[in-house]
């Protein structure tokens, strides 16, 4: 457990300046009105103070700048999520066209590609970069999409990024970005957990799409910059994608549902799973915790795919997507 300890210094930088600034953003917020209003499509019934991704942002970035100037991929990841970061406060403050906010994303990716944030298991580097730049957009999408409940987007960020944390940590071996990776990821699950203070059960400040971009942009860029050990190349490529599997299957639940239905897929609504289960008669606590649950077990899958044999590996797979395909038939039957 030795190759956790340099990983401290990041979290706990991070959290600690997340836990002192958001609440100063929540009262500039306030001030400069920048806030999130109650609508029929909204499950607040009062003002909530946005700009909490911003404290999620700096946070992040200040912990890594305190273990020495970013260069390479780190550079790009920090440039990019900033990027975002400032795309997500112009559409808080006044909206944007989705398409608009999709060719944002796609130029926030380019900037990690061209920083060399890219995967590497296809034949052709063209493949590689439209491939990462696909895997990139989706995964900013999809915290992005996830941010519609107290603490949710947060919390799976947290718990993904502690999952790249302790992998990449765990298998220095496998590259040089191996050691970058981990600390970014502890640097995010830290800040993370500081902004959750204040925006879990009873929310007083929302992070807004400046946050949620943000999030997804980070994870989806440490998922390609990582390595990730497993018994052979196809189900190495699988742990990223177990570890942010919750946030893959809400958005293409609610992508097939909508289009199933003839409705816009970028329109805002209440039919997420996270909807669903408070129709189904869960809390909007409970409804939080459960959806962590289901994190947590899929990043706990994620690292054993790592230490087992590739039968017992495509078995705990195929068992993870048995219980997401079983969870979503019963979401289904949701009346939203």
């Amino acid at each position: 457990m030795g190759y956790l300890r340099p990983l401290a210094e990041p979290f706990l930088l991070a959290f600690t300046a997340a836990f002192l600034l958001t609440p100063i953003l929540r009262r500039f917020a306030f001030r400069v009105g920048l806030v999130d209003l109650p609508a029929s499509r909204k499950i607040h019934q009062e003002p909530i103070a946005l700009l909490g991704g911003i404290a999620v942002y700096v946070s992040f970035a200040a912990a890594l700048l305190f273990q020495g100037v970013p260069r390479g991929p780190l550079l790009g990841l920090l440039v990019g999520a900033a990027y975002l970061m400032v795309v997500g406060i112009v559409d808080d403050a006044r909206g944007m066209n989705p398409w608009i906010k999709l060719v944002a994303q796609l130029g926030g990716a380019s900037v990690a590609v061209a920083c060399g944030i890219q995967t590497t298991f296809l034949g052709s580097p063209y493949l590689n970069i439209a491939f990462t730049l696909l895997w990139i957009v989706g995964i900013t999408n999809a915290f992005n999409l996830l941010d519609n409940m107290d603490g949710l987007s947060g919390g799976v960020a947290m718990i993904s990024a502690s999952a790249f944390a302790v992998l990449a940590g765990r298998y220095g071996d496998l590259g040089s970005d191996q050691a970058a990776t981990a600390m970014a990821a502890a640097a995010l699950a830290g800040s993370c957990l500081g902004f959750l203070r204040y925006n879990f059960i009873r929310a007083s400040i929302f992070m807004g799409d400046a946050g949620s971009m943000v999030l997804g942009f980070t994870l989806a860029s440490l998922a390609a910059l990582g390595s990730w050990r497993s018994s052979t190349v196809a189900t190495s490529l699988l742990i990223p994608i177990l570890v942010l599997a919750y946030p893959i299957f809400d958005t293409a639940f609610v992508t097939f549902l909508r289009l199933r239905a003839g409705r816009p897929v970028f329109q805002g609504g209440r039919d997420h799973s996270s909807h669903r289960l408070v129709s189904l008669g869960l809390g909007q606590t409970e409804a939080v915790l459960l959806i962590y649950l289901f994190s947590i077990c899929h990043a706990l899958t994620a690292a054993l795919v790592t230490s087992i044999t590739l039968r017992l590996s495509l078995l705990a797979i195929a068992s993870s997507a048995a219980v997401l395909f079983i969870f979503g038939a019963v979401l289904h039957r949701a009346k939203v």
